[in-house]
C-alpha cells in the first residue's frame, strides 16, 4: 500500500457515555474531514437469566468543538439495534 493509499486519523477526545474521557483514533473521511457524527457499537454476551448475546447497542457521539487543538465529541444516546 503506498502512502496516498493509507489510512488517516486524527485523535480525538469523547466526552460522555459509556468511554467518557478517553482519547480515540477516529479516520478521515476521502476530503481529509472529521466525520460529523461517530457510531461505537457495544456487543457482548452475559451472565444471568438470557441465553443469548445481548443486542447491539450503537454510542451515538457528534462532534461538537475543539478544546486545544483536539477535537471533541459529545456523547448523543444509545440506540438499541435488533
Amino acid at each position: 500500500m503506498s502512502d496516498d493509499e493509507s489510512v488517516r486519523a486524527v485523535e480525538v477526545w469523547l466526552l460522555g457515555g459509556p468511554v467518557d474521557g478517553r482519547i480515540q483514533l477516529v479516520e478521515l473521511d476521502t476530503t481529509g474531514s472529521l466525520p460529523v457524527t461517530v457510531v461505537l457499537p457495544q456487543t457482548g454476551s452475559y451472565l444471568g437469566t438470557v441465553d443469548g448475546p445481548a443486542h447491539r447497542v450503537d454510542h451515538v457521539y457528534r462532534r461538537t468543538d475543539d478544546i486545544d487543538g483536539l477535537p471533541v465529541y459529545q456523547y448523543e444516546s444509545g440506540r438499541q439495534s435488533a
